[in-house]
């Protein structure tokens, strides 16, 4: 089942592991009331194939016109299109990346750009009828050859990567740890809605910890509570980001959660892709995907305060 959607929720299950790392986000207001007493008479609505569906985008322009993902080489991507609405059916709105052909592009890897490429042509899409995808690009390098090493790229000179480590490489003592003092703050996380959950301990499934300045740590986490039950299962997914500093002696504060509820298989996991620093004022970004089933949403957290951090935008469902 294809699923359209802006900004937030979805999940595909994977292992949880209690206490133990896994390896290593504008509401469009509603319409003005008119005081008018007659109708204008409008153009009729141009054929649903002809355009992009655009809305006023919340993207941040400071990153650049696109957001590329890795496909199935180093020397292919996706690129994903900001300015298309979240809620638009990519099978029946028509995506143009050859505006973006000759653009040069920093090819991401925690932390560094690992390679810089151009991208040199638009590839045919092969999907199956009920699917949606970007569109596919070729990326050149000159006479470099492209490592699948990257993840994400962006315009060159728009981002400047930081670097962050899945939990998975701390020592098990240490992890075990940062695992307690996460599910804590999850604990602490408002708007706690299933009462069958109520009691039943968090579990972390995945984190990434990256420094934000110096002295100031921050964690991107997925905290888990689950409820076994043969007949209906019950599942609740944390996606949380914790900070802490010097100031707050050692202890992780929450800086921005989403919480959503309900059976396993609708509930999403997310992966970080990238930490970057944006434009001259230097602000934190993180991009991360959202995976449901066969689908992924892609989504720009920003830091815009200590301890504050919100969703600036997401991207249209696109998978099966």
């Amino acid at each position: 089942m294809k699923r359209n959607r802006a900004g937030t929720a979805g999940t595909s299950a994977l292992v949880v592991m209690l206490l133990y790392w896994g390896v290593a986000c504008g509401d469009r207001p509603a319409p003005a009331r008119s005081n008018d007493t007659a109708s204008p008479t409008l153009p009729p609505p141009p054929p649903p194939d002809s355009a992009p569906a655009i809305v006023e985008s919340p993207w941040d322009a400071n990153v650049g016109p696109v957001l590329l993902v890795v496909g199935e080489n180093g020397s292919q991507g996706s690129v994903v299109l900001p300015f298309v609405a979240p809620d638009a059916a990519l099978d029946t709105t028509h995506l143009d990346a050859a505006p973006y052909q000759g653009t040069q592009f920093d090819l991401l890897s925690n932390g560094r750009v690992v390679a810089k490429a151009s991208l040199s042509a638009v590839l045919a899409t092969d999907i199956p009828d009920d699917c949606s995808a970007w569109p596919r690009v070729q990326l050149t390098a000159g006479s470099d050859t492209l490592s699948r090493e990257w993840v994400v790229a962006f315009e060159a000179g728009r981002v400047t990567p930081i670097a962050f480590d899945s939990l998975a490489g701390l020592p098990s003592r240490d992890s075990s740890q940062l695992a307690i003092q996460l599910a804590r703050v999850a604990s602490s996380v408002p708007g706690d809605t299933v009462p069958e959950l109520k009691g039943i301990p968090y579990q972390v499934r995945r984190a990434y910890r990256f420094t934000i300045s110096p002295g100031v740590e921050g964690v991107l986490a997925e905290v888990l509570r689950t409820l076994n039950q043969e007949a209906n299962p019950k599942q609740e997914h944390i996606l949380l980001i914790a900070e802490r500093d010097s100031t707050d002696g050692g202890r992780f504060r929450t800086a921005y959660s989403e919480r959503t509820s309900g059976g396993e298989e609708m509930l999403e996991t997310s992966e970080l892709l990238t930490v970057a620093r944006v434009g001259a004022s230097g602000r934190v970004t993180l991009v991360i995907a959202r995976y449901l089933g066969d689908g992924v949403v892609y989504s720009l957290l920003e830091r815009t305060a200590p301890h504050e951090w919100r969703l600036r935008w997401s991207s249209p469902y696109a998978g099966c």
